[in-house]
């Protein structure tokens, strides 16, 4: 999945008007620009804001420095964004307030800031008080970051730089005032990425394990908020969740599910014990242990077969003081990029991690949490992968993972000795 699908995959409904508002944002500009009456050569408008000359960029005629017209559009996709949201966002009167308020002092700074009048220090508090707004919705409220909030929290934050790095002055350079502004829009970003990880990762975790009592469909899931958006398809986490056009499993798919969960449990019996498996093929990594050790059968992972209890391409096992409990299966396809057959329908969800391959030093690095690679390193998106547990846990067959403390205390009385 290249990037571009990565972000439509991770758009949330209701971000949906705010992102259309902001693609047409040009065109509004454009229109306007089209139907203000020209300024005649030789010709200025009265004066009524300080520039270096004395009068306005607007009344004056000319276009506003480079970094005005940054900031300008920056704050104005800001604007259009803020304006729009309560289209989707109908959480009440005094959100739909705080929408439109900023939304509107947006507008109006980006129009001081295109016109050459002040506008830094309005900015960057407006900014700054966005910023852990929705640091404070993402995190407290429990919205999950969605790519199109993250998008907008880089667009605020560029704006945020601009505005509190000046410009160098030929007779004042400003050395100390650039080295602060620039120290606090580093330290903003990563306090602002940082907790786009930690809401990305917990709304991962929190939907991990959610079943329904559907006594119809054991292992069917129900949750229609939580998979509302595909958890923003996760990029920012490194994981891409297969996108579903319908959640609600039909009663044939959730026989499928549970016939492919039953399967595997049996067939996964005669890996109970660790040696079992190692003898069948099954390589220990390094670091083997741990209440998430996978471990892979090379032989099983190039045989051609997709979704076979009997020759499943990982096995997961909890490896802790002598003792092995097996976990699960994680059934993987072969090629990166090839949709997995979903017996399950919504139930037998897919996934793929994305990585970064970095040059400088050789070896993988880390998604950014704005979903993207750091310098010298490109993207690589993994074949997709489902696991299966063979587990009475709490989530179910089809969970994502499983919690650590669960499986600490299911492996202290179901662990088998092993001297693997």
């Amino acid at each position: 999945m290249n990037p571009a699908e990565t972000f439509v995959v991770g758009i949330a409904p209701m971000h949906l008007p705010a992102l259309i508002a902001a693609m047409l944002l040009p065109v509004l500009v454009l229109v306007v620009r089209r139907l203000r009456a020209p300024v005649m050569p030789g010709r200025t408008r009265s004066p009524v804001a300080a520039t270096p000359t004395g009068t306005s960029y607007m009344e004056i005629g000319r276009r506003p420095d480079t970094v005005r017209l940054w900031v300008a559009w920056l704050l104005g996709i800001t604007a259009a964004i803020h304006l729009a949201l309560p289209l989707g966002h109908l959480d009440g009167v005094l959100l739909t307030v705080g929408f439109v308020g900023s939304g509107a002092a947006f507008a109006w700074l980006a129009l001081r800031a295109y016109e050459g009048r002040s506008y830094r220090l309005g900015a960057s508090l407006l900014l700054v008080a966005t910023l852990i707004a929705y640091l404070v919705v993402s995190g407290v409220g429990g919205e999950e970051p969605d790519q199109v909030g993250i998008a907008t929290a880089l667009v605020e934050l560029l704006a945020l730089g601009l505005c509190l790095v000046p410009t160098r002055g030929l007779l004042r350079p400003r050395r100390f005032a650039r080295f602060a502004g620039s120290t606090a829009t580093i330290f903003i970003s990563i306090i602002v990425g940082v907790a786009v990880w930690v809401g990305t990762i917990a709304a991962h975790a929190a939907t991990d394990g959610d079943v329904s009592a559907d006594p119809g469909a054991s292992v069917a899931h129900t949750d229609d908020h939580g998979h509302a958006h595909d958890h923003a398809a996760r990029a920012q986490a490194g994981i891409i969740m297969r996108p579903q056009a319908d959640h609600h499993p039909t009663v044939e798919q959730a026989a499928a599910a549970q016939a492919l969960a039953d399967a595997t449990a049996a067939a996964m019996a005669r890996f109970a014990r660790l040696e079992d498996a190692i003898a069948a093929g099954f390589v220990l990594p390094a670091n083997a242990s741990g209440t998430d050790v996978h471990i892979d059968n090379p032989g099983f992972k190039r045989d051609g077969r997709v979704l076979d209890p009997e020759r499943p391409e990982t096995l997961v096992y909890a490896i802790e003081g002598g003792r092995a409990t097996l976990l699960g299966v994680v059934y993987v396809m072969e090629v990166a990029g090839v949709p997995a057959p979903q017996p399950g329908g919504p139930i037998t969800r897919w996934h793929a991690h994305n990585l970064c391959i970095t040059a400088l030093p050789p070896g993988f690095g880390v998604v950014s949490p704005f979903g993207s690679c750091p310098a010298l390193s490109v993207s690589l998106t993994t074949p997709e992968m489902m696991h299966v547990w063979v587990v009475e846990n709490p989530g179910g067959p089809f969970a994502e993972g499983l919690d650590a403390a669960w499986v600490r205390d299911y492996h202290a009385t179901h662990g088998l000795p092993t001297s693997a």
